[in-house]
Parts: C-alpha cells; sequence; structure tokens
C-alpha cells in the first residue's frame, strides 16, 4: 500500500467521523445549505492534498474545523467578488432569481428563526468565531488559529457579536436588522 492509499483510507475514515462536524461549521460560516455542502467536499479535498500537514499528536476535528472555516471564508470572499462580477457580466438574472427567494426552500425556513436572522447580519468570520467557541467549545488560543487573528482580538469580536446578538434577539420585530457594530472607544 502506497502513500496516497494511506491518505485516501485516512481521508475516508476522517470523512465517515467528522463530515457533520465540518458540514455545520461551513453552514454557520455560509449561511446556505449547498455551499456547505461544497464547503465540506472542498475540506476533504484540501484535507487529503495536505494530510502530510496533520500532526497526529493534536485533534483530527480541530485540525479539520480549521481547514472548514478557511474553505467557508473563502467561498464568502469568491461570493463577493461574483456578487460585482455577475452584472459587470449581462447576469443579473441569476442574481435576481435568487434574491426573489427562489433558492432552496431550507434557507427560508432558517431565515425566519429568530437566533439564525440574529446570526446572519454577522460577517462571517465572526459568525465562525461564535459557532467555534459556543458550539465546539474551542479556546481563544485554538479560534485565533483558525481565524489568523490573535487571542485578544477573538475576544474582542466575541464581545462585540455577543452584544449585537442580545440587541437583536431583543430588538422589537418592526425594526429592522442592522449590521455588525463599529468597535467604540474608550471614553478618558
Amino acid at each position: 500500500m502506497d502513500d496516497r492509499d494511506q491518505r485516501w483510507q485516512a481521508v475516508e475514515r476522517a470523512y465517515r467521523d467528522h463530515a457533520d462536524d465540518v458540514y455545520r461549521v461551513a453552514y454557520s460560516i455560509l449561511r446556505e445549505p449547498d455551499a456547505a455542502v461544497d464547503a465540506t467536499h472542498d475540506t476533504f479535498a484540501r484535507a487529503f492534498d495536505r494530510w502530510h500537514q496533520y500532526d497526529a499528536n493534536r485533534p483530527l476535528r480541530a485540525w479539520l474545523h480549521g481547514i472548514a472555516t478557511h474553505a467557508a471564508l473563502d467561498m464568502v470572499r469568491r461570493r463577493r467578488v461574483r456578487a460585482l462580477a455577475i452584472p459587470a457580466l449581462g447576469r443579473v438574472q441569476d442574481a435576481t432569481a435568487q434574491a426573489n427567494g427562489t433558492g432552496d426552500p431550507a434557507g427560508h425556513v432558517a431565515d425566519r428563526d429568530l437566533v439564525a436572522a440574529a446570526m446572519d447580519g454577522l460577517k462571517p468570520d465572526v459568525r465562525a468565531a461564535l459557532i467555534l467557541r459556543h458550539y465546539y467549545g474551542y479556546d481563544y488560543a485554538e479560534i485565533a488559529r483558525f481565524l489568523r487573528t490573535s487571542p485578544g482580538n477573538v475576544g474582542s469580536i466575541l464581545s462585540r457579536a455577543h452584544a449585537t446578538l442580545r440587541t437583536e434577539l431583543t430588538r422589537d420585530a418592526d425594526e429592522p436588522a442592522t449590521e455588525y457594530p463599529a468597535p467604540r472607544r474608550a471614553q478618558r
């Protein structure tokens, strides 16, 4: 059995054991079921390509979550570029159909959920930090490594996200949702 076969078996086993968790991380960032499936598959393709980078002394799930976080954030970035390019290329109909809600009905169900709506107002990396911290229990240092930032910044991100969610979840239903607030300057 050569190295490629061993990697294939290891990634297959990882997929069986961790695909659901990887999907949840991707979905929490992307908020679209089909995109989350694509990010999940991309995660395991990247894991296969980079299996030599995996440190067997560390948890496999954490390594996969880091890959999933980056794969999903890459998709968000590509989505932004496409959003700018579609009108320029004359493909406005596709964007209009998506905006009119003719996409996946599961997305409409999630949008009706109050928490999902509040999470949708957050930036993808903020959603990722919240999910990695509160759903999976990663500490600030691990989240910082996944998001390529400092643990102190993770604390700030989470603190502001908690404040935003509190505001959004206690807001009257008639008020429009707001974007993630800008950080406040300390008064002296």
